[in-house]
């Protein structure tokens, strides 16, 4: 995963084969009312944390994912190199997103850091380590980000295999999750060799989580259907190893705005995959990360503290949120490639251009009434003051006949 200091390594990655046809899960939402069902991940030194403070109260964001806990030898710090349990400025962090109602992922390893199974091959004091990670902060759920040439270590991954074994004997609510890179194509080769790795231990992977980011594919990527590709390649890929995996232990995590090798993930991936997750129930959406989901201020370009493309602040934020029940319940259609796809919206109500009776402004149309709770995306219909709408682009709140002619709203005429 992406730091200031920390390169991700994707260009080196050699490609899997995949193409298997793979058995889709079916429809619904149902992921989406677990906790962690969104959990985006926040570096959590790197002087943007605020941000996470205000996603949490403003924006209505239930669970993220602390990164990274690193492995020293025997013993775990913090990016900052602080130990874990007494670290001064993350400590206080995590117990503040508590307070305010936010459950926690604990994130080890990194593109440049290792979990503790890397940095020391004593099984008790692996098994001890991540004991105190879940002591210390309360957790249930223990995320391991393994890049580069970690993820080729077979001994390391044995040993952390084991210790996901040992833990869940001792913890019987604990999950985990390996989060692993990937190409459109599915996981790499040592990346199947980590869901064997898991079998042969005897536990499954409740989440493999794949970072859909830099694809190094060209910078005209489409990267909302290349997370999608991604995820169908890695579930059969799973499947292949394990038939017991499904959509459910599935996550995507794409890197929002610009990717490391100039590429683009837009607001309009964001909801190609958010409706593909609804679609499917997958486990779990993230991305890389809170504290990049702004746009940069003044003449700043910097990557990890924005997203380098022109949006709100926590915009991507709120559209992944749509997943966990945000944003009124809406799974909101999208357009992609010229091609719309309807979405639909929790208590009944049908966007994406299907009609509903409503009467607006003394006027019976016969399209659903725009509400201003409600999220449109590119295609939707709304009618308003005895005129049919039609939105260009995702919008809420924005009142049809008062955006002017460029603006969101495109007036059909009288109703």
């Amino acid at each position: 995963m992406h730091l200031a200091k920390w390169a991700a390594a994707a260009s080196v990655l050699t490609l899997a084969t995949a193409g298997a046809v793979i058995a889709l899960a079916p429809a619904g939402n149902a992921a989406a009312a677990g906790a962690y069902s969104v959990a985006p991940y926040v570096d959590m030194s790197n002087s943007q944390e605020g941000l996470l403070d205000t996603a949490i109260t403003g924006h209505g964001l239930k669970a993220y994912t602390a990164a990274f806990v690193l492995g020293s030898g025997c013993n775990q710090i913090w990016g900052d190199t602080l130990p874990i349990g007494a670290d001064s400025f993350t400590d206080p962090l995590i117990a503040k997103a508590k307070s305010e109602g936010a459950s926690l992922i604990i994130s080890s390893g990194g593109a440049s850091g290792l979990p503790l199974a890397w940095t020391c091959a004593n099984q008790g004091s692996i098994d001890a380590g991540y004991q105190a990670l879940v002591n210390d902060y309360g957790v249930s759920q223990l995320d391991f980000d393994i890049e580069g040439a970690a993820i080729a270590d077979t001994a390391a991954t044995a040993r952390q295999m084991q210790a996901m074994k040992d833990l869940k004997a001792s913890n019987p609510n604990l999950k985990f999750s390996v989060t692993l890179p990937v190409l459109t194509s599915g996981l790499t080769n040592d990346g199947v060799n980590i869901l064997k790795a898991a079998k042969n231990a005897g536990v499954r992977i409740d989440v493999v989580n794949i970072m859909t980011m830099d694809f190094y594919a060209g910078t005209g990527t489409e990267m909302g259907q290349g997370s999608v590709s991604a995820a169908q390649a890695t579930l059969a890929q799973m499947q292949s190893v394990d038939s017991g995996y499904g959509y459910a232990n599935l996550g995507i995590t794409p890197m929002i705005g610009k990717n490391d090798d100039g590429s683009t993930f837009t607001l309009a991936d964001a909801q190609t995959v958010e409706t593909f997750a609804a679609q499917h129930s997958i486990a779990r959406l993230a991305f890389w990360s809170i504290n990049r989901d702004q746009p940069c201020g003044g003449s700043a370009n910097s990557l990890p503290t924005c997203s380098q493309i022109s949006q709100s602040s926590l915009a991507f934020t709120d559209t992944f949120m749509r997943y966990a029940g945000g944003s009124g319940g809406t799974t909101g259609g999208t357009t992609t490639g010229g091609t719309t796809t309807g979405g639909t919206t929790a208590g009944g109500t049908t966007t994406g251009g299907t009609t509903a009776g409503g009467t607006t402004g003394g006027t019976t149309c016969t399209t659903a009434s725009w509400s201003s709770t409600q999220i449109y995306t590119a295609g939707n219909k709304a009618s308003w003051k005895g005129h049919n709408w039609n939105a260009k682009w995702w919008t809420q709140g924005e009142e049809p006949g008062t955006t002017g002619e460029w603006g969101v709203w495109q007036d059909l005429g009288a109703c």
